[in-house]
């Protein structure tokens, strides 16, 4: 009969993960990122809770003070549970011995071996044949002899590290051995890279950096040709200066234009509070020749500069008493620079970091005719905003004469919806003050002040009934570059109403986890009057209210939602909105009263509006939205995408991504299509088309087939960019990264 005791903690033994964290930094060096937890120190016992020993049997000997288990041992503490055959321990030298096929399990981690010895006095030990598994990222580690020699020192005696599963891995690294002074230096002693059983690489021995923090030293560094380039060759380096800060240097040297350097700098202040700035800047050999079909490719402008750069960033940032601020950074030297070497091979710019992860806001896409770079300073509460802006618009095609508008400052203030006096009256006030600037052109100031007030009103359960009204006084101040000046006032005003009612019914529905769908349908008229007084003066910059114009329109609008509720084996319940469909259609009265001019007939309907979304599932996703119009019978609009994924048997999934977009106003239309589909035997292939349809021709071509085994793989991509072609062909290691050549 199986005997068990509950003892009280045994100290904290640290020894497995540190060392397996620096054998992974020895064999990696300082370009390799793990999760923030995947080596933490206290990864196996350190447990809060008891530790819990059962076995055939127990004994203590009085005597020596040392407790004896054997037979089908188990040592367990919370999700952490050691299996051997026998195991000791001596209360008065603090040593432990486990013997016997070594078995602990922690939270899907499994660590096996033969024998191991721990000093828990001193934080020494050994273990014998020792083999770890890590789940997160499939990693196996082995070491014929696994030591900590001293309380920061540690050693492993022939080594081999994998991501592979089975006896006999497509891929290793080994080492005969790895000695390691923590947050100081550490040294390997034949290390190799194997493909099978065959050496491909190897390094006799070398020293390296063993922090446990993020590390100063060299990227993996990328080589490549073009037509355009020549061949390029970049080193990053990695430089970690603080706990808070780092910085990335590339140097990038192309045969044909030159060196490039670059800069790569961020940083995190607080939980909402960080921002990351990159600087590219190239001597360029080439010129730009208008005679070259490429180069026109590129853009119909002319470029005589040499010293070429692009700078970028993204900041937000959380200030006191509840003030945030945003910074948007986008300012480049040429209208080429982007065409030329924003591409999607991986080298140079592309390869830089996406300044999507820090603000989760893209910068422009590179063939838009601006650059906006902004700085916002805002304070939100439930009663008011108050918003401080400043941006500038640069138009990088150089024309001679500039009449871009810059808004350099602008102050918005506004008051929240409030209630007035407890009854369905609600008041909001909304302010600007601008500050507009030109080159060449009209710049000023403008003032506007706006008054609203609405009065919702609920009849019965169907019924909601809206009223509203507002006032907006403008107030303008404005002269040309050559000093004239002049006033004036423009006043608008926009009132009407809106009636809505709302119907919906459940049916049931059984489907997957669906069990019940609920259908919505919300039918709303609503009338608006809007106008403005002096459209004959002069709009020296954009105005909102008469980009708008006036308006007597009856509008007639229709929702419909469907929404499931869902509940899995669990029996835990959400709800997903499967579906949504609105129509709308406006009348213009001020257009029916309009007097007739010969051969113009009067078009009071405005097109019909519709909008669709679809989401049965998490697989598929369907936006459109179109314009359709009454007298031209056509459909005038279209912004059509579908994204869809396709399982397949084995885990294995298809994905199928498509965007067309069509706007007869601007005379534009083009389509993105991308897919990617898998064969058999672990191959896959797949494209990405966009294409100019007004044009008849495709703006990029990316092609790409993929083989992928359980742990390796490999990626070979063609692409076709303004009448650029690159071929690369990607290694892929799991758990290592990709090694590419262009």
């Amino acid at each position: 009969m199986k005997r068990s005791r509950i003892i009280r903690p045994l100290p904290k033994i640290k020894i497995i993960s540190i060392f397996l964290y620096l054998f992974f930094s020895a064999i990696l060096g300082p370009q390799t990122s793990f999760s923030d937890d995947m080596f933490s120190k206290d990864r196996f016992f350190d447990q809060d809770e008891p530790w819990k020993i059962t076995a055939k049997t127990m004994s203590l000997r009085d005597k020596e003070k040392i407790y004896d288990a054997e037979g089908d041992v188990v040592i367990s503490s919370g999700d952490q549970v050691l299996r051997a055959q026998k195991a000791s321990y001596n209360m008065s030298t603090g040593i432990a011995e486990v013997y016997g096929d070594i078995r602990l399990e922690s939270g899907g981690d499994v660590f096996t071996g033969e024998m191991g010895v721990f000093d828990l006095n001193g934080q020494t030990g050994r273990i014998t044949n020792g083999s770890l598994f890590l789940k997160d990222n499939n990693f196996y580690i082995k070491g014929d002899l696994m030591e900590k020699l001293d309380e920061n020192i540690y050693r492993v005696k022939d080594c081999q590290v994998t991501t592979c599963d089975g006896p006999d891995p497509a891929w290793s690294i080994t080492g005969s051995e790895v000695k390691v002074t923590v947050e100081g230096y550490g040294t390997v002693k034949h290390a190799k890279l194997r493909i099978r059983d065959v050496p491909i690489l190897y390094v006799p021995y070398m020293i390296f950096p063993a922090k446990t923090q993020r590390q100063t030293g060299l990227l993996s560094p990328i080589y490549g040709h073009s037509s355009r380039n020549g061949s390029e060759f970049e080193i990053p380096f990695f430089w970690a200066i603080s706990e808070q800060t780092d910085a990335t240097f590339y140097q990038r040297y192309m045969t044909r234009r030159g060196y490039m350097q670059g800069l790569e700098f961020r940083y995190i202040a607080g939980k909402a509070s960080r921002g990351a700035f990159l600087l590219d800047v190239l001597s360029d050999r080439e010129d730009k020749d208008l005679n070259d079909p490429d180069d026109v490719a590129l853009s119909p402008f002319s470029r005589t500069n040499q010293t070429r750069y692009w700078f970028r960033g993204r900041m937000d940032h959380n200030l006191p008493n509840g003030i945030v601020a945003r910074l948007d950074a986008d300012y480049i030297s040429d209208q080429d620079y982007l065409n030329e070497f924003e591409g999607g091979r991986g080298f140079g710019i592309e390869a830089r970091h996406d300044l999507m992860d820090v603000a989760f806001r893209p910068i422009e896409e590179k063939r838009s005719p601006l650059r906006t770079s902004a700085l916002r300073v805002s304070r939100d509460t439930d009663e008011y905003s108050l918003q401080a802006l400043t941006s500038y618009h640069q138009l990088p095609g150089n024309p001679v004469r500039d009449q871009t508008a810059q808004p350099l400052g602008s102050l918005m203030f506004s008051l929240l919806p409030a209630n007035v006096l407890d009854i369905p009256v609600f008041l909001d006030f909304e302010s600007e003050y601008d500050y507009v600037w030109r080159d060449v052109g009209q710049k000023g100031h403008s003032l506007t002040l706006s008054p609203g007030l609405r009065v919702p009103l609920r009849f019965a359960r169907y019924l909601e009934f809206e009223p509203f009204m507002c006032y907006e006084l403008t107030s303008q101040r404005y002269g040309l570059s050559h000093g004239d000046e002049d006033e004036q006032i423009l006043n608008a005003y926009e009132l009407g109403a809106k009636m809505s009612t709302s119907l919906d019914r459940v049916y049931d529905f059984e489907f997957k986890d669906i069990k019940k769908l609920k259908h919505r349908i919300r039918p709303t008229l609503s009338y608006t009057h809007r106008g403005y007084r002096d459209e004959d003066e002069q709009s020296p910059w954009f105005e909102t209210i008469e980009e708008d114009g006036d308006a007597n329109l009856v509008t007639l609008s229709i929702e419909n939602f469907l929404n499931a509720r869902m509940e899995d084996k669990e029996g835990n319940i959400s709800y997903r909105q499967c579906g949504k469909l609105m129509l709308s259609q406006s009348y213009n009265l001020e257009e029916k009263r309009r007097g007739s001019d010969p051969g113009v007939d009067r078009e009071p309907f405005e097109p019909l509006c519709a909008e669709l979304i679809l989401r049965p599932g998490p697989n598929l996703d369907l936006y459109a939205e179109a314009k359709w119009d009454h007298y031209d019978q056509e459909i005038t609009f279209v912004d059509l995408s579908l994204d869809f994924i396709l399982g397949r048997s084995g885990g294995r999934k298809d994905r199928f991504s498509a965007d067309y977009q069509y706007d007869k106003v601007i005379n534009s239309e083009s389509i993105n299509f991308w897919f990617d589909v898998n064969l058999n035997y672990g191959l896959s292939a797949g494209s990405a088309v966009s294409r100019d349809l007004n044009f008849d021709q495709n703006i990029t071509n990316r092609y790409w087939l993929q083989y992928q085994r359980q742990c390796w793989g490999f990626k070979l991509i063609a692409e076709d960019e303004n009448n650029e072609t690159s071929v690369m062909l990607e290694f892929q290691l799991l758990g290592l990264g990709a090694i590419g050549l262009n």
